[in-house]
């Protein structure tokens, strides 16, 4: 039988779903590296640049960007209730068996509901993203503040 319309649209949309979700798990892999780089990063070079003669106004000021990166990392680990990637068979099936609608039918509004989904699901990874792109800018701003108060030892 020939792909129909419907099909492919349902096709499309699950598999954009999958992408999405492969997008926020990879999102979080990074953050994760980010995460663990901040605390090394911070044991090392921001204990030093606290303790002895180093400027202990950059040093804090570098402490305070460390945080900011941590906290933005663990607000993009933390779970999301609202992010949604699967489909209940169960509640497609309650949904369109009692009007014996057609596979078509169900294909199509399945991909609609996809889409809203999808766009639903995108909202929250741009602000996941964009914590991330922060929380890396934090660490920068810290390692430079934190050198900066070594240089001037």
């Amino acid at each position: 039988m020939p792909g129909t319309l419907e099909s492919l649209a349902y096709d499309l949309a699950v598999r954009s779903l999958g992408q999405q979700e492969r997008v926020l798990e990879e999102l979080r892999a990074r953050t994760g590296t980010l995460l663990t780089a901040t605390a090394v990063t911070t044991s090392f070079l921001g204990a030093r640049a606290l303790t002895g003669d180093a400027e202990h106004t950059l040093g804090i000021v570098g402490f305070a960007f460390a945080i900011g990166s941590i906290v933005l990392s663990v607000y993009v680990l933390a779970p999301k209730s609202v992010l949604d990637f699967a489909i209940s068979g169960a509640a497609i099936y309650d949904y369109f068996a009692p009007d014996s609608a057609p596979l078509a039918d169900a294909e199509r509004t399945i991909a609609y509901w996809a889409q809203f989904v999808w766009d639903s699901n995108q909202a929250v990874i741009n602000r996941l993203v964009s914590s991330f792109q922060r929380a890396c800018a934090a660490l920068v701003i810290a390692v430079g503040l934190w050198s900066l108060a070594l240089a001037l030892h």
